[in-house]
């Protein structure tokens, strides 16, 4: 009577260990594991600074810009779903205290694609870069995106980094797990914004230097 109750339990066990496997979805993550540095892409980034996405959060206001030339497809990506509301309400679901933070899924009526990883030398993941999130194949990336807090050269060509922060760096560091996108937009670069760019670009070719 004992094995057979066991054996009921332990089939019981495993039905719902299944169920549970089957009904959750497995998030876009960057992988933090050190490996060897996949190749420079031959395709040299501009770095042109393009529009300026606005991140209105619960700690306050993050931006920065999209690479739109060396990025079309992601930025364009990041840009349609900032300006149909699909990030408002949207959670940092995942927080690397002094290292990054990531976005959930976009809020999207309907499913939409995965985007082809876009590489271009220079576009490396430093401070205040943003980047796509993705699963393990390289061209999964959907709506998914990190903003690094400290560089993470390790990942540098192997995920896709589309986007610098000029301003709210405070603010990054502030936002913790389950902090929230009130809502986000995407406007024309300014001259302040043009300025705010080159500063950054200044402090990091600095940092490089010493």
């Amino acid at each position: 009577m004992k094995k057979w109750l066991i054996v009921v339990v332990l089939l019981a066990a495993m039905v719902v260990s299944y169920n549970w496997l089957a009904n959750t979805q497995i998030k876009p993550t960057i992988e933090e594991a050190v490996k060897p540095p996949p190749q420079v892409p031959q395709k040299k980034a501009t770095m042109t600074p393009g529009r300026v996405v606005e991140l209105h959060t619960t700690k306050g206001e993050i931006d920065f810009v999209l690479f739109e030339k060396d990025c079309p497809k992601s930025t364009k990506r990041i840009a349609d779903l900032a300006k149909e509301g699909s990030y408002n309400g949207v959670k940092f679901e995942r927080v690397v205290p002094n290292l990054l933070i990531q976005t959930a899924l976009a809020k999207t009526k309907k499913p939409i694609n995965t985007i082809p990883r876009e590489l271009a030398d220079g576009l490396t993941n430093t401070k205040g870069a943003v980047g796509m999130a993705r699963k393990k194949p390289v061209n999964s990336a959907v709506s998914v995106f990190y903003i690094l807090i400290e560089p993470m050269p390790h990942l540098d060509y192997d995920y896709a980094v589309f986007g610098r922060v000029i301003r709210g760096m405070d603010v990054i560091t502030s936002i913790k797990k389950n902090d929230t996108i009130k809502y986000a937009k995407v406007r024309p670069m300014t001259g302040a914004d043009r300025k705010a760019f080159g500063k950054v670009l200044e402090i990091e070719s600095e940092r490089r230097v010493n």
